[in-house]
């Protein structure tokens, strides 16, 4: 007679740990981290161009990323050359024609879907300018 009393708070006890749930830290912030590099010159197919290349890091919290783009261009009037990925992996532009003595300059942008909410987290990088 005495298991039916230790059966049932057995399972009871097991029925409230089944129902405890970790809460998330709401101090948490999702987001990425990517690093932006500096404008260089390369030579593609002997051609010298300029390339930025922006590479993803590490993310906190719950986040999906989705796309990361990266920009370089020549300052003073020239429109930049732009690259995009939707996917979580380092991407590279490049412009041409590559003009020795002037300054170009390297910008980014890395974006993810923020769940459960679906919130877009977007950080913007840069310009980072280079005489070459």
């Amino acid at each position: 007679m005495t298991v039916l009393p230790v059966t049932i708070a057995v399972a009871m006890a097991g029925l409230n740990l089944a129902v405890a749930q970790a809460t998330p830290d709401p101090t948490t912030q999702a987001s990425c981290a990517y690093t932006l590099a500096s404008p260089t010159v390369v030579k593609v197919s002997g051609t010298d161009m300029v390339t930025a290349t922006l590479t993803p890091g590490p993310c906190t919290g719950r986040i999906s990323p989705n796309s990361i783009t990266v920009c370089v261009e020549m300052q003073g009037g020239s429109r930049p050359q732009c690259a995009t990925h939707p996917y979580f992996d380092p991407v590279r532009a490049y412009f041409a024609p590559y003009r020795p003595g002037a300054t170009y300059q390297s910008t980014g942008r890395g974006c993810g879907s923020v769940f459960p909410t679906a919130d877009e987290s977007c950080v913007s990088l840069g310009p980072y300018a280079a005489t070459l």
